[in-house]
């Protein structure tokens, strides 16, 4: 998408989100639907199922809902931003945005204020002066439970541990740092080590992976933050014949995390409960559009782990003999 053909679409878009009827003076407030406004990804089972609890909670309460999907994007690489898509929602007067937890700045938070926009974040947690409520996983927790996870399946021993950290997300960080403290907790001396160059850099290649491997045969196990991360992780296992040898545990269940488990590549997925994180995100949208003060600024909803033991024994045999 060129950038003229990118201001004519924010155009129409904008036009069509400011004609949602405004509340006036001489309205009855009880007579106007509360709005509410999604800035999402709709690029995986992960956030597709977000978005269903949201307008399934939505329909449920009586609320307006609409979403912009920030994973938009087309061949010249010109993408449909999250900022894009905050600047829209500005424009359209509505009551409460719910969003990624990843937003573009701290400008958009500020502007959404000054109109009385109320903001629920979802997925990642950047703070509490970003948001009015925080609804999804306590991502740290997360860490920890994919820890517990690999000792209770397979043990931990003093062999290296691999996990990298990406900064520029704040669940990735939050997981990360829940990881590193339970490793240290459960053994002191284990060995933490990433890759020089991060599997997110533009520059990284699959051999600075391979060789982290190469030069490191006591790696027992890698944790996969992220789809991609695991994605690549897991082609880099199956070229080198490690899969049976290295343990892969990854975060967010999704169709290629479910085949690369029934593969036997990765051994379990700590399952964010996606589709509740929407619905309740849903209803205290409703609670906030209307004035309401709620006693608490975050909402924590359980994870739950897939493992190969959670297979039909038929695909397990079949794993094995492979």
């Amino acid at each position: 998408m060129n950038r003229l053909k990118k201001l004519e679409l924010i155009a129409v878009v904008s036009g069509v989100l400011c004609s949602f009827p405004q509340i006036t003076g001489v309205q009855k407030v009880e007579a106007a639907t509360p709005r509410i406004a999604g800035i999402l990804s709709e690029k995986s089972t992960y956030w597709q199922e977000i978005l269903q609890g949201i307008e399934d909670g939505c329909q449920k309460e009586g609320l307006s809902f609409f979403d912009i999907d920030i994973s938009m994007e087309d061949g010249d690489a010109m993408t449909w931003t999250a900022e894009d898509a905050w600047n829209l929602i500005l424009m359209s007067g509505v009551d409460v945005i719910i969003a990624d937890g990843n937003i573009p700045n701290t400008e958009v938070v500020e502007k959404a204020r000054q109109k009385g926009m109320k903001i629920i974040l979802v997925d990642s947690d950047p703070g509490q002066e970003l948001r009015d409520i925080y609804v999804g996983t306590d991502n740290k927790q997360a860490g920890y439970l994919a820890v517990q996870t690999l000792d209770k399946l397979y043990g931990i021993d003093r062999g290296a541990i691999v996990v990298q950290d990406n900064e520029n997300v704040a669940a990735v960080s939050e997981r990360f740092n829940g990881i590193c403290e339970a490793l240290k907790q459960k053994l002191p001396e284990v060995e933490i080590k990433f890759s020089e160059m991060p599997w997110y850099s533009e520059r990284m290649s699959n051999s600075s992976i391979e060789k982290l491997l190469l030069e490191n045969s006591d790696i027992q196990a890698i944790f996969g933050l992220m789809e991609s991360e695991t994605t690549l992780y897991a082609q880099i296992l199956k070229q080198m014949h490690l899969e049976q040898k290295v343990h892969l545990i990854t975060f967010d269940r999704s169709e290629k995390m479910l085949e690369l488990l029934r593969e036997g590549v990765v051994d379990a997925i700590i399952v964010q409960q996606s589709y509740e994180i929407g619905y309740e995100s849903a209803e205290i949208a409703a609670h906030l559009a209307k004035g309401e003060v709620l006693e608490k600024d975050t909402v924590y909803i359980d994870c739950s782990v897939i493992s190969q033991k959670d297979l039909p024994f038929s695909e397990r045999e079949k794993n094995a003999d492979e």
